[in-house]
């Protein structure tokens, strides 16, 4: 495709980009505890500049030591921040992209001090914030200050100032958390008094052509928020004091709507972007879940923004503007919007965010895809995300692989796992390892059940088993072995079922989605769950809709119950010590998660050279474990 508007030059103030591509504002937890730059951050940002991207928005840096937001937050409160923040703009710039660096304070959501306009809670769990003093808040301007003269004495090209996602300052603009009744209070000039302060000061200490964005969250989605409308008006007066780009964002506090899981819809910011930009001469971005070229290219094209800001997308694949510039558009590793990795995760033996679909992100420093030192012949059992994610990076290093999957298709848990409503990404994600596979030079054998001697007479240098899980099937609990059950995979991927009712044992990620994918058909449908919650494992803003959907399907959950009996029509179970019934169902499905499926082990045990165990394969858990331990098998064999 010609992207004739994404890669084409774009102007901000009078810096020129070489594209209208911004790498959005995106925390990667990469910091260190002193708020230092870490050489992790470095490389992680030096990735995306060098795949293309025409601008890189750095990570929130916090302008006060008390509006730290997170232990990982990188500072620009203090002149001795400046050495190790050139040395990242230098990397970007080395690597071909611009860099702005991002100004913020946490406000309401510090975990140093808790400050606000007004003394209005975020949530319940959290006490009344400290409101500020007219005098603070001039403070508080002036460290803003302060702090673009440093990002401008370390090389930036530009810097933005936060006012979105519930930090102090969208606490100002916004009249669902300023209550204020001095300047910086009231009528909309009055809650815009403090950045429009900050931009005015801004530009007469670093200087007319020195560019400032504001990032807005124009949709604030809180009772008596800000709505697009109200932020339309408030960017002509962020315009009238000097900025050169609004950068619009939804949402208050970061999470949730804000960052928007597979269930919203792709672009869902740029019609509150569009409406901003019919009112301003200075260009406008927008973010949200803007994850493929050709949509970013459509709304460039129809003229409702000037920029697009790429976010989990460039999380998901840093060579993304390449790609798709030069039409590899089938490489892109997708972001496919579950949250699982690139929002409060932490794990595997270190403390880093990263991507489900791409366990490089966040790791440019430890997980490379370097040559192998010596070429291996490697067979790989199970065409699974984890066991095609080993495959083709096995690959990619020189290795010769062979995969072998006993099924017609690849995708192994991920193929049902795209099956319910909403989860349709996670098909494109089975897609690109199968692109990636073939272009490494992977031999697949489909419809190929294995057995060891099969693998012995190949005579491998390793072999890497990612034969899955298989469904957990309760045999004890009485009356189950009597009765006729589908599994929830099976349901997802077509079994005939009876009459016009469901209920379904099991609220886990695939209980709770087959009894959504069951609601959307239109069959009276209910959960049985051991556990306290439905869903447990997803993020909360995937689970706030799915109850969305559920109360509109009336599907009906019970938790915290334990099913002590099956009958042909439903079961008993015990809550609170209780025993009650579900009865007059037409189908049972069992969903009670997976165990290993790993028959091959202990036969290929120490008659290989090397053996690795990956996935569901080795321990039962998810598409995070897989795909991690799939890539970690691939880079070190």
């Amino acid at each position: 495709m010609n992207y004739q508007y994404l890669l084409s030059p774009g102007t901000i103030g009078k810096l020129k980009l070489k594209n209208r591509t911004i790498m959005a504002p995106m925390s990667a937890a990469l910091g260190n505890a002193d708020g230092t730059v870490s050489d992790e951050l470095t490389a992680y940002l030096a990735a995306r500049a060098r795949g293309g991207v025409g601008l890189i928005m750095t990570e929130y840096a916090f302008v006060q030591e008390n509006g730290r937001s997170s232990d990982h937050q990188i500072s620009v409160s203090d002149d001795r921040m400046i050495p190790g923040l050139k040395k990242m703009v230098d990397a970007v710039h080395e690597n071909g992209a611009k860099i702005c660096l991002q100004l913020q304070h946490g406000g309401r959501r510090s975990i140093v001090e808790l400050t606000a306009p007004s003394p209005i809670l975020m949530d319940l769990k959290q006490p009344v914030p400290q409101v500020l003093t007219t005098t603070q808040v001039y403070r508080l301007v002036d460290d803003f200050i302060a702090a673009a003269v440093r990002a401008k004495k370390a090389g930036f090209d530009m810097v933005e100032v936060h006012c979105a996602h519930g930090y102090l300052l969208n606490d100002f603009v916004s009249p669902h958390a300023n209550r204020r009744t001095d300047e910086f209070g009231g009528t909309v000039g009055g809650r815009a008094h403090a950045p429009v302060l900050i931009i005015e000061g801004i530009k007469k200490a670093c200087g007319e052509d020195f560019p400032v964005s504001v990032r807005m969250s124009a949709e604030e989605l809180v009772t008596d928020g800000h709505k697009k409308r109200d932020s339309a008006a408030m960017a002509q007066l962020f315009e009238a004091a000097g900025a050169d780009l609004i950068n619009v964002s939804c949402g208050v506090n970061g999470v949730g709507y804000g960052i928007a899981p597979a269930a919203i819809e792709t672009g869902h910011n740029v019609e509150a972007a569009e409406e901003i930009a019919r009112v301003l001469q200075i260009p406008v971005s927008v973010a949200g879940r803007i994850n493929e070229p050709e949509y970013a290219e459509s709304i460039l094209r129809a003229g409702k923004a000037q920029f697009v800001s790429i976010g989990r997308a460039l999380f998901a694949d840093p060579d993304f503007v390449n790609k798709a510039a030069e039409g590899r558009e089938t490489e892109i590793c997708p972001c496919v919007g579950c949250l699982q990795r690139c929002y409060g995760s932490y794990g595997h033996g270190g403390v880093y965010r990263s991507c489900m679909i791409n366990p490089f992100a966040m790791r440019e420093t430890t997980m490379t895809l370097k040559p192998a030192e010596h070429k291996k012949k490697v067979v790989v059992v199970g065409a699974g995300p984890g066991g095609m994610e080993a495959a083709w990076t096995a690959a990619a290093r020189g290795h010769e692989v062979r995969l072998y999957e006993k099924s017609g298709i690849p995708g192994g848990q991920l193929q049902i796992a795209a099956m319910p409503p909403h989860k349709q990404l996670l098909a494109r994600a089975v897609a690109y390892y199968y692109t990636m596979c073939r272009k490494y030079g992977v031999d697949m054998k489909f419809d190929t059940e294995v057995t060891a001697e099969d693998i012995l007479s190949e005579k491998p240098d390793a072999v890497i088993l990612a034969t899955g899980g298989a469904p957990i099937y309760p045999s004890r609990i009485p009356g189950l072995t009597q009765v006729k059950t589908l599994f929830g995979s099976e349901v997802l991927m077509g079994a005939p079922l009876r009459g016009d009712s469901a209920l379904v044992i099991g609220g886990g990620a695939q209980g709770a989605e087959t009894a959504d994918y069951l609601g959307q058909l239109g069959y009276r449908t209910a959960v049985v769950e051991m556990r306290e919650g439905i869903a447990l494992d997803d993020a909360e803003a995937t689970r706030r809709l799915l109850f969305g959907r559920y109360e509109e399907e009336k599907v009906k959950t019970y938790v915290g119950a334990k099913v002590t009996r099956v009958y042909e029509d439903g079961v008993d179970y015990e809550t609170d010590g209780q025993v009650a019934s579900l009865r007059g169902f037409d189908n049972i499905i069992l969903s009670l998660g997976v165990r290993s499926y790993n028959p091959l082990e202990e036969q290929l045990k120490d008659r290989v050279p090397q053996l690795i165990t990956v996935g569901d394969a080795a321990t039962a858990q998810n598409a995070v474990n897989a795909i991690y331990t799939g890539a970690v098998a691939g880079t070190t064999i």
